[in-house]
C-alpha cells in the first residue's frame, strides 16, 4: 500500500499539470478532487513490475479512492517483459488495488499479436486476471473466435469464453 502511493505521488509531481477541480456543478454533482494530466500508475507485485497504467488525463476521487481516465493505456509485464497493451476510451481505476475497468471500445494486444476486442472489462491485479461480460472477439494469427464473456490472464494465453463460436483460418502458403 505506501508503495502504491508512493507510485502515485510521483506520478502527481512527474506528470504535472495538477489542478484543483472546479466548484460543485448546479445539479449537485461531486466534482473530483483533482485532475491530473498524463496520468501515471504502476503496479508492483513482490518488487517486479507487473502493469503501468497511463492516461491522458486523471481525475482523483479521493473519498471513493479511484481516478476517472481519459484514453487510458496499460501495459501488461510478465517476468519484466512487454507482454501485452491495453487501449480504451475511458476507464477507472482503484488507486489503492489498481483493479481497473475499462470501456467505449477496448482492445488488448499480446506479444503474439493476438488481439481481444470488446466494449468493456475489469482488470484485476491480484488474479492477474481479466474478465468481461460482454461481447467478446479474439483474433490469433490462426483462428478468430466470438462469444459472450470472457475470463483470461492478461497475455491472452488462457483464454474462457461463453457461447463462443471459432473460425480457424487457412494457413499462408498451404493447400487451398
Amino acid at each position: 500500500m505506501k508503495k502504491s502511493l508512493l507510485w502515485l505521488a510521483l506520478g502527481m509531481l512527474i506528470g504535472g499539470g495538477c489542478r484543483k477541480a472546479p466548484a460543485p456543478s448546479a445539479s449537485g454533482e461531486e466534482p473530483s478532487a483533482q485532475i491530473l494530466r498524463h496520468f501515471e500508475m504502476q503496479d508492483l507485485q513482490a518488487g517486479v513490475k507487473s502493469m503501468t497504467l497511463k492516461a491522458l488525463e486523471g481525475r482523483l476521487h479521493e473519498d471513493e479512492h479511484s481516478a476517472d481516465l481519459d484514453e487510458p493505456l496499460v501495459t501488461f509485464y510478465e517476468k519484466g517483459a512487454v507482454s501485452s497493451v491495453m487501449r480504451a476510451p475511458h476507464g477507472r481505476v482503484d488507486t489503492q488495488t489498481h483493479a481497473i475497468d475499462a470501456w467505449g471500445g477496448v482492445t488488448v494486444v499480446n506479444d503474439d499479436s493476438a488481439t481481444l476486442t470488446t466494449d468493456e472489462l475489469h482488470y484485476d491485479p491480484r488474479l492477474r486476471e481479466i474478465t468481461s461480460t460482454d461481447t467478446v472477439k479474439v483474433d490469433k494469427p490462426d483462428s478468430f473466435t466470438q462469444g459472450q464473456g470472457l475470463v483470461t490472464d492478461p497475455e491472452l494465453r488462457n483464454v474462457r469464453i461463453g457461447r463462443q463460436k471459432v473460425r480457424f483460418k487457412k494457413a499462408a502458403g498451404g493447400p487451398s
